[in-house]
């Protein structure tokens, strides 16, 4: 596996609820990854505490 993430949370201070909680997934050597979801659903905040 070239990258595993496995329950990835990410919470912000004063908020009642996670921005991403329990995100998993994994990509092999050569895979590509697709993040797909309407605005304000956690794509660049996943991306940025992967990054």
């Amino acid at each position: 596996m070239f990258l595993e993430v496995s329950q990835l949370s990410v919470r912000y201070p004063a908020r009642a609820h996670a921005a991403v909680d329990g995100v998993s997934f994994g990509l092999s050597a050569g895979d590509i990854g697709v993040l797909i979801g309407p605005s304000g659903c956690g794509k660049t905040t996943l991306l940025r505490a992967v990054a």
